[in-house]
């Protein structure tokens, strides 16, 4: 039989289509070695990013290029040119520091050589100290010899006195007259005193000598000096250049921490990216288990669909028993199944692309695979049996079709959700990616601040040095002062002593004027002692005047230290500033951070609350269509009445000729009517329901005028608040000015008091020194000037801080204050609610005078229903009854008319009174229709 032939070469094709494999997909491109850490691999920024690290940087861009990646590509450029960036600043400033290495340590070897030589001058100054008191102690030791020589000159003269008294008796000598007696005495005392006189004038030679060799040592210490002084301005020249390399280093500190904060802001928004690409995946990661719940559910509908196929197979074989059944019967109808045998082939086309679909199904599916090749081969072989059956066959090809299309349907979500699962697979590997990426960035930038850090504690323990030692420094500085004014306060009673003394020789001379007659050769000696006494003078205003130019030099050099002292302290002002700025910048960090988060919190709020409205819009919108959908209908519903209602004005024009007859009757029972009963009870109704009506529009008004009044009122609130607003702007402005100008003032005063101008600083000052009294009033004084200074300071730095705090609040309330496009959209949707409710009013207002025309036409129609009937049974009834009974429908159709108008003006108060009026109508109408039978 043919249909077999077909079974095998399908059964074939299956197992081909088992043999065949799927391509395997294109591998990705490595572009993550391992996942450690920068850290744990320990990278040298030098040599581990070479030009090999950028070749295969660029070739893996190139790859993901050729595969059509842009987005990681894109990605992967950008954060390599930021890497080779930093790379080549990094490498720049590697090669500054090995540059400025050895001009640092020839810095500090001068430095030790100045202090070597500060120390050897602080030995030269105590060897001249000593000098120059060993000097004033022989100056002291000539001073009493000279006052016992003018002690000795005295006794003299007294003996001298006596001898005059006794020249006259002495006669035999001449020479010594009374003194004869006492010849050898006086001739020892000469001879002894010319021997001090020549002691003494070895002793001044030996002075003068050794004065020669103190000038000697004194003018070698004052070029040693000039050296220093040199050497000094030299090193001042080379502090200032160090100086000005500290700053450019400071400045490429500043530099480096403005661009770590641009990378911290980067890293800021690649993790605001981070956290949208999170919750993207948050969500995909629901899309896809919601997709594994829809892929569950399919798998229990396959299992579903296999319990059919078994109840299938048993029912193939009941009809196996049946087919033995009817093979007596298949003969006689071997000639019908030839004329269906195209039937069957088309059937069975059908029936083989149905198979291959089942069979690309069943590749993936492998355990469902056998059980449906198993089921396909029976169902093959009984189906080959069974060609004779039309009705079973079309009855399981309905059964098949249907499995068929469940197969396509199963097929199409299967492929929609592979494919979902390799977008996923490539969006999960791409933020993986990117994760990995921004994680060792985060990790080099850690290094990086970790290296600053060691550098800024580097710098410290310098800084701790330099303060031991400027400690040192100023204690010895202390020790020096002391000493000096000790030496001076000597100095001062030596002067003092020196002009006691100079008064005393001035006595002495007028008293050896008066004894130059008679002692020529005393005075010989005495002005030889004057002579040697004016040199020793001369010495000792040389003395002083070097004395005065060592002072200068020591005011000098005290000044410089001075100098250096504010050079040190201003650097530590500048080192405190860096790290209050450094504290600063965490503090503004943490605030930003906590910004951050409360910014994050807001914005989750402002969408939560933003979903919400969104939900009511199209809850409104949804609405809105609902409600525009039943006006359509009841525009159409009043189209229809219109119509209808023109077919029946139509009748009633025939309807009113035909009863123009009667009118004529009615008008005259009318009139007798109305003189005498006045005014019917309808028309009292119709005047109830007009006022009614009436008075609901007056009460419209009335809360239309107040909507109005509220609207105004609103309206102004809003203006007031953006001129609060404007005015607050204004003041944020003013006060940003007022904290500039005082921040300029501050920067122009630290600037002067860390670099005033020296402009009497290197003029020789000529002038004697004040006294200690006016010395210790003006340091009174300076210390007054410094408290008060001081004082002023501490509260110039409590108004600043006071203003940036103020600052900072103000900065803070404007942060949070809500801006003109958060007000612009509260006014938009507030404006658009109002339409909205305008809208939904008018609407409303519309629905209202439909339901009420509806009712009114609703009556119009009952009504002449009611006097249709009334005509139908009056044209029934005889012809001596209408003569009666036509004054009675005339007088129905008139109270119709009123009944109508009532309808109207009720319908539009109270929905009750129109159901009490229609209730009145109908009782009426059942009320006259027996009276008409």
């Amino acid at each position: 039989m043919p249909p077999k032939k077909t079974a095998s070469e399908n059964g074939k094709k299956d197992k081909k289509d088992k043999k065949k494999k799927e391509p395997e997909p294109e591998p990705e491109p490595p572009l993550q070695d391992s996942l450690m850490s920068v850290v744990e691999k320990d990278l040298d920024l030098i040599k581990d990013l070479n030009e090999d690290f950028f070749a295969r940087a660029n070739k893996i861009i190139q790859m993901l290029m050729e595969r059509g990646r842009t987005f990681e590509a894109s990605k992967i450029k950008q954060y390599t040119d930021i890497i080779f960036k930093l790379h080549r600043k990094y490498v720049e400033e590697v090669k500054e520091n090995e540059e400025l290495k050895p001009q640092v340590a020839q810095a500090d070897a001068k430095l030790r050589i100045a202090l070597e030589l500060t120390a050897n001058s602080e030995e030269a100054m105590q060897h001249l100290k000593k000098a120059l008191s060993d000097a004033w102690y022989e100056s002291d030791a000539a001073l009493t010899r000279e006052q016992d020589i003018q002690e000795k000159f005295q006794e003299v003269l007294v003996k001298c006195e006596n001898f005059e008294n006794k020249e006259t008796k002495q006669d035999e000598n001449a020479e010594f007259g009374h003194l004869s007696k006492y010849k050898n005495i006086i001739l020892r005392e000469r001879d002894r005193i010319n021997g001090e006189v020549i002691d003494l004038e070895k002793r001044l030679q030996l002075q003068r000598y050794y004065s020669e060799s103190l000038e000697y040592i004194i003018h070698n210490h004052v070029d040693s000096i000039n050296k220093m002084g040199t050497r000094v301005r030299v090193m001042d020249a080379e502090k200032q250049s160090l100086d000005t390399k500290v700053r450019t280093l400071i400045n490429n500190l500043e530099d480096q921490k403005d661009i770590n904060n641009k990378t911290l802001l980067k890293l800021d928004s690649t993790l605001r990216e981070l956290n949208e690409t999170h919750s993207k995946l948050a969500k995909k990661t629901a899309e896809y288990d919601r997709l594994k719940l829809v892929a569950e559910k399919l798998k229990n509908d396959n299992s579903l669909h296999l319990k059919q196929l078994a109840k299938y197979e048993d029912d193939i074989v009941v009809l196996h028993k049946e087919q033995k059944e009817t093979e007596e019967l298949i003969r006689s109808l071997r000639l019908e199944d030839k004329v269906k045998c195209n039937t069957i082939t088309q059937l069975n086309n059908k029936y083989k692309k149905s198979v291959q679909d089942h069979s690309a199904v069943s590749s993936k599916l492998y355990k469902i695979n056998r059980i449906n090749n198993g089921l396909n081969e029976d169902i093959v072989r009984y189906k080959n049996q069974t060609n004779s059956l039309e009705k079973d066959l079309l009855n399981s090809a309905q059964k098949f079709d249907e499995l068929r299309r469940l197969k396509d349907n199963i097929q199409r979500e299967r492929d929609n959700l592979r494919s979902d699962i390799v977008k996923l697979n490539n969006q999960i590997a791409d933020l993986r990616h990117s994760i990995m990426m921004q994680s060792n960035t985060i990790d080099s930038l850690h290094l990086d601040i970790n290296k600053l850090n060691v550098k800024l504690d580097e710098a410290k323990i310098n800084i701790a040095k330099a303060e031991k030692e400027r400690d040192e420094m100023a204690q010895e500085v202390e020790t020096l002062h002391e000493k000096i004014e000790y030496y001076q306060d000597q100095i001062q009673l030596k002067t003092d002593q020196v002009t006691d003394l100079s008064e005393k020789l001035q006595q002495k001379q007028f008293q050896l004027i008066n004894m130059k007659k008679q002692l020529e050769t005393v005075h010989s000696e005495k002005m030889i002692l004057q002579r040697s006494l004016e040199t020793c003078t001369q010495e000792r205003d040389n003395f002083r005047l070097l004395q005065t130019k060592t002072t200068h030099q020591i005011t000098q050099l005290t000044n410089e230290i001075s100098a250096n002292q504010n050079k040190i302290n201003s650097l530590n002002l500048r080192i405190e500033r860096l790290n209050n700025d450094k504290k600063e910048l965490q503090s503004e960090l943490k605030n930003t951070e906590n910004v951050l988060a409360s910014v994050r919190k807001d914005l989750k709020e402002m969408k939560s609350k933003n979903e919400n409205l969104l939900k009511t819009i199209s809850d409104d919108e949804l609405k809105f269509m609902k409600i525009s959908q039943d006006l359509d209908e009841t525009r159409k519903e009043k189209n229809l009445i219109g119509l209808q209602m023109v077919r029946r004005n139509d009748e009633i024009v025939l309807l009113k000729e035909k009863l123009s007859i009667t009118q004529t009757a009615l008008d005259q029972g009318r009139k007798i009517y109305m003189e005498t009963v006045g005014t019917t009870t309808n028309e009292r109704l119709c005047l109830c329901s007009g006022q009614t009506q009436y008075n609901q529009r007056i009460e419209d008004i009335r809360l239309l005028k107040l909507e109005i009044t509220n609207l105004q009122t609103e309206r102004e609130c809003l203006s007031r608040a953006l001129k609060s607003t404007a005015n607050m702007r204004e003041e944020i402005i003013r006060l940003q000015r007022s904290l500039n100008q005082e921040r300029v003032r501050v920067r122009s005063l630290t600037e002067d008091a860390k670099t005033p101008t020296g402009v009497h600083r290197w003029r020789i000052l000529k002038g004697q020194d004040p006294n200690k009294f006016e010395l210790l009033a003006k340091v009174q004084m300076l210390q007054r000037r410094t408290l008060k200074q001081e004082i002023e300071k501490t509260n110039l730095q409590r108004q600043l801080e006071e203003s940036h705090k103020v600052s900072e609040t103000l900065k803070r309330i404007v942060e949070n204050m809500p801006t003109t496009k958060v007000k612009q959209k509260l006014v938009e949707t507030q404006r658009i609610n109002k339409r909205q409710l305008k809208k939904l009013k008018a609407l409303n207002a519309e629905l209202a005078i439909d339901e009420i025309e509806l009712k009114a036409r609703e009556c119009i129609i009952e009504e002449f229903k009611a006097t249709l009937k009334l005509t139908k049974e009056q044209l029934c009834g005889a012809g001596d009854v209408s003569t009666v009974n036509t004054s009675r429908p005339e007088i129905n159709d008139y109270t119709s008319q009123e009944n109508y108008i009532d309808c109207v003006f009720s319908a539009s108060g109270d929905s009750q009174k129109s159901k009490a009026n229609q209730k009145d109508l109908k009782d009426n109408e059942t009320n006259e229709k027996p009276i008409d039978k």
